[in-house]
């Protein structure tokens, strides 16, 4: 069940991740879909569990949240609605692993995209941050699995 779960993730990301790629913004449609799904079936097949996966969702939220009141808006909304379902799919403590990878991953294509692709030039002041969370999430996730 935990594959479904997964599988659910990687769909509803992969086409948020393009969507802001290609856009800068996601559909909180497609987002709160795929949390919802996922939201039940962790909470019916994965009852022992449901409660350090709700407050991964929880806590991620309030850190996105609090980093974009601190970084005025610096964080788009549409990160701080997705960062629910990568909580959410993380749990408790993963989502900390997970967060730190997506940061990492978000320096990594500004420091590429600012000073390789477009050489240094001013215009360049958003980056699309979800493929970053995604892949950090699934990079993230698996560093636990593996080590922990």
């Amino acid at each position: 069940m935990i594959f479904l779960v997964w599988g659910l993730f990687v769909i509803f990301s992969v086409y948020n991740s393009i969507l802001d790629l290609k856009t800068l913004h996601i559909s909180l449609v497609c987002n709160y879909l795929g949390f919802g799904v996922v939201f039940f079936i962790l909470l019916f097949f994965f009852k022992n569990r449901f409660l350090e996966y709700f407050l991964g969702a929880l806590f991620l939220f309030c850190i996105f949240f609090v980093v974009r009141m601190i970084t005025h808006q610096g964080l788009g909304l549409g990160d701080i609605h997705y960062s629910l379902f990568c909580g959410l799919v993380s749990g408790c403590p993963n989502f900390i692993i997970s967060a730190f990878c997506a940061s990492c991953l978000g320096i990594i294509y500004f420091v590429v995209c600012k000073y390789i692709i477009y050489k240094n030039k001013i215009g360049i002041k958003r980056i699309p941050f979800i493929p970053c969370m995604f892949l950090g999430t699934i990079i993230g996730n698996s560093i636990c699995n593996i080590f922990l």
